[in-house]
């Protein structure tokens, strides 16, 4: 297994892995600009299957927010999006970073409870925050 930043040729496979996770998938401008701009995308790299996971944060001053945490359906549950979140929180260590926030739909679960295993706790709700009307939580972990 191989973490490492995406390239502009990943840019399909992050576009397919994307419409496969999200009901709101990002668009391939969106992920193109991410790839090129300040926000990090990284991927999980498995030499049998290619990029099974992907990870996409920006670092804002002294806050990071992830946009992004995907994991293939056929590769859930094998720790890919927690070595992401390690990968992540390795880097924050290193800069000044006082807390990560992201915002997860309501209804994921299997989301939530990876987010609250790693220290991350609800602060704030967007009502009907989705495309489909359905909210999100803000969750924010201290650093």
């Amino acid at each position: 297994m191989t973490i490492r930043p995406a390239q502009l040729t990943d840019i399909p496979v992050l576009e397919t892995l994307e419409q496969l996770c999200n009901p709101s998938p990002w668009s391939t401008a969106q992920l193109t600009n991410s790839v090129s701009a300040a926000q990090h995308i990284w991927v999980v790299d498995l030499p049998e299957h290619g990029i099974v996971a992907m990870l996409v944060w920006q670092k804002i001053p002294n806050e990071a927010e992830i946009h992004l945490l995907d994991t293939h359906p056929a590769h859930r549950r094998q720790g890919y999006a927690q070595q992401l979140l390690n990968h992540l929180f390795q880097i924050v260590q290193a800069e000044t970073i006082d807390r990560i926030l992201l915002e997860v739909r309501s209804s994921n679960m299997g989301a939530i409870k990876l987010y609250k295993r790693n220290g991350f706790e609800n602060c704030g709700l967007r009502k009907s925050y989705y495309q489909n009307g359905e909210d999100a939580i803000i969750m924010e972990k201290r650093c």
